[in-house]
């Protein structure tokens, strides 16, 4: 009897060894004396049209298994210009290779999309044995275009735009304006604004565009003549995966992507 509970007893031991995890991959690298986690990521697309969700997997462990959480960060930035449009003219300020106007802002800088923890036992689920690896597969679907320091379109957009980028667009309808829309902005103008030919006002004079420059303020231009004012230009996106384990040793890993708008 003694030797059938020793089997048994050798049975059970095999039994709770072979449920336990495999020992994850040492880490090559320390910090401080703490071991550093090892990561990798992967992205289902590389290079995602604006509005797409990406899949990005984070693959990770760490010499003694201690990893604390895994965080996945996102940063938005955009680099825009503008398309403008009165009732007869439109005019764009944006180009990718040669912009006439570049206006930034940082809509998001490294915040937090997903978090999985060891503390509330979520990282556990995406434990697999056969790999000796954490493997956390994050939808990514915030690369879309939202309001930050700038609203998207309309005449709050207007009003919000620096200095220097509505002294460009002051200039650039000075050469496409035509009559009509310049009669709307400035229904008291002089003659002397206007080519005149056969008694007929037929096109803006260089006294006319002048003044346009020095008259023009925003308020004038959405209450007399704005149709419509949008941002055209490129977001750009920087997804980072972080991991920290329990003694606070940190491995992190971005990927940049943008598209035009």
């Amino acid at each position: 009897m003694k030797r059938y509970i020793m089997v048994l007893l050798a049975g059970l031991s095999l039994l709770t060894v072979s449920c336990k995890k495999n020992i994850p991959m040492e880490n090559l690298g320390t910090s401080g004396g703490r071991y550093n986690p090892q990561l990798s990521v992967a992205l289902s697309n590389k290079a995602p049209a604006f509005g797409e969700t990406t899949v990005v997997t984070a693959t990770t462990s760490q010499r003694n298994d201690k990893i604390a959480k895994v965080e996945f960060l996102h940063t938005l930035s955009e680099r825009f210009g503008v398309q403008l449009s009165l009732t007869n003219v439109t005019i764009k300020t944006w180009d990718v290779t040669s912009p006439l106007m570049v206006v930034r802002d940082t809509i998001a800088k490294n915040v937090a999309w997903k978090t999985v923890s060891a503390t509330d036992k979520s990282l556990d689920n995406y434990f697999v044995t056969s790999a000796n690896n954490y493997v956390i597969p994050a939808e990514y679907s915030l690369f879309v275009q939202t309001d930050g320091k700038y609203k998207i379109s309309g005449p709050d957009l207007l009003r919000q735009l620096p200095n220097e980028a509505f002294e460009i667009i002051k200039s650039q309808l000075t050469f496409v304006i035509g009559v009509a829309d310049y009669v709307k902005l400035f229904p008291a103008a002089p003659d002397a604004n206007f080519v005149i030919t056969g008694g007929v006002k037929t096109s803006i004079s260089d006294a006319g565009k002048i003044y346009l420059r020095q008259n023009l303020t925003r308020e004038l231009l959405i209450s007399n003549g704005l149709k419509e004012i949008k941002k055209i230009g490129v977001m750009a996106a920087a997804v980072t995966v972080t991991v920290t384990t329990v003694d606070g040793a940190q491995t992190s890993i971005s990927n940049s992507f943008e598209s035009t708008y």
